[in-house]
């Protein structure tokens, strides 16, 4: 059962993106990403289209060839935050740091290309969990002997268990607690021998608690870290949880102060052994990929110098139409899931590294980073933000550009603090919906270079995102979006001294005054946080005319747009914003593990540190949460998606407002094993380890 649970996910994964093969010789199938209209909704996929093929172009002269490899410079727009993978994980999430500690990190599994399936990285093999009998479950994982980090120390089941324990050990937050205690199931890892790990989980293993859990963890290496983590353990030596439980206002006259007190001290202990970890110095950290980073000089650039320890150095990659999955080591060795190696081969190529330095080349904007493209200083620009057609346009004209689109697999969105008045109030959250016009800033404002975003799910993802997330107010007009919104307001009890009206003679809204909240609550000053418009004129572009809608309904609310580096300490930190907007990069396509990470109610960013920022609590929600990640049965975990998606965009911890197609510019020397995929080549990080950039003239 659990084989083919694995063998379904991944077949599923592949029939939702219509991934396919490409034949030289004969009329060949390809991949395209397209805009197509869908009940009303426009919406980026990628399908299947049949061409004829061209003859094949007679082969160069020698001397005309171009040689690999050259250094792959990178154009980047923002600092990274840390070269510490602990803290890139933890508080310091930002997608520039994913960037450029990208593969520094081993894994006993990973995904498969294009099709994300479930493989083996450092395992041998996919285990079989083994019913204990005792309601406990154990994977026993053996693991390759002959891994190397790249100062040369061996990759070791010691360095898993490592890991792992410091993970729990500590309560590391914000990605980490799926990591190693996905929905809070206690996983016990030992090391049996120098290569063999077991896992030993508290319950039945699920897929979201072991593929898109603790199988897929990162493994970091103890000689390096283990003096560094001794400081941090150092804090919480003897710590224990107060055997009360946590009072839940410290704040309220009842409350039992000396319990407070004991649970403030017990959470000092633990945030002062995560701080210390978070911020060690992470300097000459070995890697286990195909690069390491040796230089960073702030506001310039990052380097990152290839090994010569990388595993996986001249493995091939093979896939082929009946789903098969290969892995063919340098030494003969071969790896084959989900197939039988049947029909025509849809993907095949050697892993590097190949350049022998990554350069990112740090821009004060994306203005000057595509510019910099079109002036041949860098090879690609790796661009997490939208783009406007003007600026693809002026970098297209560049020598050489190329540009590659794919589906995304991000979401853009204004988040709620619901710990606050008013976000915490339903009637607000809904007015604001109502009032913000994606359409409108969508089409007339930015020109249609992105797509109005309604379910938590972008489209992209076939398989999971649910097509029947209502969209009630798309196609109304701006008097009929203002009167809905007054109306939802006035029912849930709130008052003005002149409430907001649409005036026909301006054609324009009187804003509201001396408005009231339910209970007679004055409204507080409020900002929504969000980058500038150097940064991201697309975010900066919503945040301005959301808070011009909010301020016609009579709500006292600034735009406040600042450096993206600025925003993660209020949002992700301190959890003091009102409201922001930002995007996320969703992870895990094969099974969307963040509906758990962003809006379960213990995943509370001011109470855990975790990434749930609204800190949204619902018990419907968390029921269903609790299955989908519990559950082993790949329908049922799409109905539960499913249903999750209905049930946030009913409450709105979140707005989603928009996704993107992916539009990946690079020069023609810069040649990628491949170019269709969910997300593009920036979701895998420039694709820094296969990519081959061929040396100019």
């Amino acid at each position: 059962m659990f084989k083919k649970l694995l063998i379904v996910l991944g077949l599923l994964v592949v029939a939702s993106m219509a991934l396919a093969a490409c034949a030289p010789a004969e009329p060949e199938t390809i991949v395209e990403t397209v805009i197509v209209e869908q009940e009303g909704e426009t919406v980026v996929e990628t399908v299947v289209v049949t061409v004829e093929a061209e003859a094949e172009p007679e082969e160069e002269e020698a001397a005309g060839e171009l040689e690999c490899c050259d250094n792959y410079t990178i154009a980047i727009f923002e600092e990274p935050v840390s070269l510490n993978y602990w803290n890139y994980l933890g508080p310091g999430s930002s997608v520039w740091t994913s960037y450029v500690v990208a593969g520094n990190q081993a894994a006993l599994f990973d995904l498969s290309d294009q099709r994300f399936q479930f493989v083996p990285s450092l395992a041998k093999a996919i285990p079989e969990p083994v019913d204990n009998g005792d309601g406990t479950w154990t994977f026993t994982v053996e693991m390759v002997e002959d891994a190397l980090w790249s100062d040369g120390e061996s990759i070791t089941a010691e360095d898993v268990v490592f890991t792992h324990n410091a993970c729990k050990d500590l309560k590391l937050t914000h990605n980490w607690p799926t990591i190693c205690a996905p929905n809070e199931v206690d996983v016990q890892a030992e090391a049996v021998d120098e290569y063999t790990v077991e896992y030993t989980f508290a319950e039945e293993p699920s897929l979201g608690t072991w593929q898109a859990g603790v199988a897929l963890a990162p493994i970091l290496p103890e000689h390096f870290w283990a003096d560094k983590a001794a400081e941090a353990y150092a804090f919480v030596e003897g710590v224990e949880e107060p055997e009360e439980e946590r009072p839940e206002d410290c704040e309220a006259e009842d409350a039992d102060q000396e319990v407070c007190e004991a649970w403030a001290a017990h959470d000092e202990a633990f945030r002062n052994a995560r701080t210390t970890l978070y911020e060690a110095d992470a300097t000459d950290q070995p890697s286990a990929g195909g690069y390491t980073t040796d230089q960073w000089e702030a506001g310039a650039f990052v380097q990152r110098a290839k090994t010569d320890t990388y595993y996986f150095e001249g493995a091939e990659i093979v896939e082929y139409e009946d789903g098969t999955w290969m892995l063919i080591m340098p030494d003969g060795t071969e790896y084959q899931l989900y197939g039988n190696a049947e029909g025509e081969e849809t993907l095949r190529y050697t892993s590097g590294p190949y350049s022998p330095n990554i350069i990112f080349s740090i821009y004060g904007s994306q203005d000057a980073a595509f510019m910099a493209l079109a002036n041949g200083e860098v090879d690609y620009v790796i661009n997490p933000l939208g783009l406007s057609r003007g600026l693809r346009e002026r970098a297209e004209q560049g020598e050489g550009v190329q540009t590659y689109v794919n589906a995304d697999y991000g979401m853009y969105y204004i988040a709620f603090n619901m710990n606050k008045f008013p976000m915490s109030d339903y009637a607000f959250r809904q007015a604001i919906d109502i009032v913000t016009d994606k359409e409108f800033v969508v089409n007339s404002v930015l020109g249609g270079v992105v797509f109005p975003m309604y379910s938590t799910m972008p489209p992209g993802n076939g398989y999971w995102h649910n097509p029947d997330v209502p969209k009630p107010y798309v196609g109304l007009t701006r008097e009929e979006r203002v009167n809905m919104a007054v109306e939802v307001l006035k029912e849930a009890g709130w008052t003005w001294e002149t409430e907001p009206a649409w005036n026909e003679d301006t054609q324009d809204v009187d804003p509201g005054q001396g408005i009231l909240g339910p209970d007679g609550q004055e409204v507080p000053e409020l900002v929504i946080l969000g980058p500038g418009p150097a940064y991201d004129p697309l975010r900066a572009t919503f945040n301005q005319w959301i808070s011009e809608w909010a301020r016609e309904l009579g709500f006292p609310v600034e735009s406040e747009l600042t450096g993206f580096n600025t925003i993660l300490g209020p949002v992700f930190v301190d959890a003091t914003y009102d409201m922001y907007i930002l995007g996320w990069s969703l992870g895990n396509v094969a099974f969307p593990d963040y509906y758990y990470s962003f809006w379960h109610s213990s995943q509370c960013t001011a109470e855990t540190g975790n990434n749930n920022t609204p800190c949204f609590k619902n018990d419907e929600y968390d029921a269903l949460v609790d299955e989908f990640m519990s559950t082993a049965d790949l329908e049922r975990a799409q109905e539960l998606v499913y249903e999750m998606q209905l049930l946030l965009a009913d409450q709105r911890p979140y707005v989603p407002l928009f996704y993107k197609q992916v539009e990946d510019l690079a020069l023609d020397r810069v040649v990628y094993p491949y170019t269709d995929s969910l997300g593009g080549i920036e979701f895998l990080q420039g694709m820094q380890t296969d990519a081959q950039v061929l040396m100019t003239k």
